[in-house]
């Protein structure tokens, strides 16, 4: 399948993503699709050759219609813990909490930690969160381009594309590997995207040695390799760049 050969999604991660989701929506239509003729020879049965013929149609499009119904309730039933796990996330940063400093679309917060953090917690007030192990770590230049990192992620609505993403598994049975790979797609394009946001915005070069200082701090191999990633792109020069206030520190 082209999606999953080569190594293009890794060098055009927003091309990638677009056509990842692009086939998802192409399959639900079809699915939709069928379900619609198949409830709409149930209704016309009556003109059917034979009885059996007649039942066989309409067994077929009231059982699709029992099965989308059934779809929708376990979606629903599904959609509210990963929405919770976000408010989790807030709640469980808020009684370390140290500063808050409002930026308008989104608040960015300050939390006592020694480990490294950095999350966007796309929620209906979205908020950035910042450990203070993250801030003595880095430079003021490599924490503002982590911080434009997440804030590309709420700026581009990735919360709403891993979302869909995880519904989208937890709704096929594991013999298909389909939905597992559009998960797996998606929580790493859109890491890659937010990375090209926050290099063009803020450097790469900042945001590479951000990743690199990150990696050698939690032994993450995924944040050296992204920031290898970033080295090996050109980007645009220092007069060029435009840096987004919201991703001042």
């Amino acid at each position: 399948m082209v999606l999953t050969a080569g190594r293009w999604q890794v060098r055009h991660p927003r091309t990638a993503l677009t056509l990842w989701f692009s086939a998802f929506f192409t399959g639900a239509g079809f699915a939709a699709a069928s379900v619609l003729a198949a409830l709409v020879s149930s209704v016309s049965s009556g003109t059917a050759s034979s009885a059996a013929e007649s039942f066989a149609l309409t067994a077929a499009g009231w059982g699709s219609l029992g099965v989308v119904g059934a779809l929708i309730a376990f979606v629903s039933a599904s959609a509210e813990p990963l929405t919770q796990s976000w408010r989790e996330a807030v709640d469980r940063f808020a009684p370390v909490a140290i500063a808050r400093d409002d930026h308008g679309r989104y608040a960015l917060v300050w939390f006592r930690s020694e480990q490294p953090i950095a999350c966007a917690v796309p929620t209906r007030s979205p908020e950035i969160l910042v450990s203070t192990g993250l801030r003595d770590l880095l430079s003021p230049s490599q924490l503002a381009a982590v911080i434009a990192h997440e804030h590309a992620h709420l700026r581009q609505r990735h919360g709403w594309a891993v979302r869909i993403a995880e519904l989208n598994a937890l709704c096929l049975p594991r013999a298909f590997w389909a939905g597992r790979a559009l998960k797996r797609a998606t929580l790493l394009l859109v890491e890659l995207i937010a990375d090209d946001t926050a290099a063009k915005q803020a450097g790469a070069v900042h945001l590479a040695n951000a990743l690199a200082a990150m990696g050698r701090t939690t032994r993450d191999p995924g944040l050296d390799l992204r920031a290898d990633r970033l080295t090996l792109r050109r980007w645009p020069s220092t007069r060029r760049r435009r840096i987004l206030a919201a991703a001042r520190v």
